[in-house]
């Protein structure tokens, strides 16, 4: 049996980020949230995620902001990140793009199976599936 893959969600609006982890526990991953970016490093420090679902706009140090931290270190580098956003302008999909994130959805309009799908494609053909 395989190990659950383990999914850090950063996000300051909790309904969000709660249905969200809610969603993924039941399809098969291990979830845990941070309210922003500054409370997302510190637990990184602590614990290196499977994957990481990120909102862009938030309080204190925002999407962006871990993004270019994460990136400049080698442990970081390559961890998989998604967008999961409402307020992204194009700058700031550009600029999440130039720093590697897989995929950039919207708040009002994606699917969770879609979200799902792609941390499993993120990590691998054998990771995250339900019962896993």
């Amino acid at each position: 049996m395989l190990p659950k893959s383990q999914v850090l969600i950063v996000d300051d609006e909790p309904d969000s980020s709660e249905f969200v982890a809610k969603y993924l526990a039941h399809e098969g991953f291990r979830t845990q949230l941070a309210p922003n970016g500054r409370d997302a490093l510190a637990t990184l420090i602590n614990t290196t995620p499977d994957a990481l679902v990120l909102d862009v706009r938030m309080p204190g140090m925002d999407g962006i902001e871990l993004l270019q931290i994460l990136r400049s270190y080698l442990r970081w580098k390559d961890l998989p990140v998604i967008i999961l956003t409402a307020h992204a302008n194009e700058a700031q999909e550009d600029m999440v793009r130039y720093l590697g994130v897989r995929r950039v959805f919207r708040k009002a309009n994606f699917k969770l199976s879609e979200l799902a799908e792609e941390i499993r494609t993120a990590l691998g053909p054998h990771e995250g599936r339900r019962n896993a």
